[in-house]
């Protein structure tokens, strides 16, 4: 990582322990095991806004790394991959097509 890049930004949220990186994009929440879904959402809304989207990624079990209890979020940009459940646009990559054959038909 390049010396001048700047260091997250720690804060609580809704008693939560997070740290933020917006340059890039992501978003790490400590928990004790119980943080439900519906709080990842709220977390990720008073961040970075209700009109953010946000992954998380599940790696290959090789390239897990599981060492604090941590969850992780990824903001999504204009022009990221995000599967479109409500099928509302066409698919442009190799994921999105997949994703639409299996579910749009």
């Amino acid at each position: 990582m390049r010396q001048d890049y700047p260091d997250p930004i720690e804060m609580e949220v809704l008693g939560f322990d997070v740290m933020v990186d917006d340059t890039l994009g992501h978003l790490a929440v400590a928990h004790d095991g119980s943080i439900t879904w519906d709080q990842l959402q709220a977390i990720k809304n008073l961040v970075w806004g209700s009109d953010a989207r946000a992954i998380e990624v599940y790696p290959v079990q090789t390239e897990v790394i599981n060492n604090a209890p941590l969850r992780h979020l990824w903001r999504l940009g204009a022009d990221d991959f995000c599967p479109d459940l409500l099928g509302r646009a066409e698919p442009k990559r190799t994921l999105e097509r997949r994703f639409h054959n299996v579910w749009g038909g």
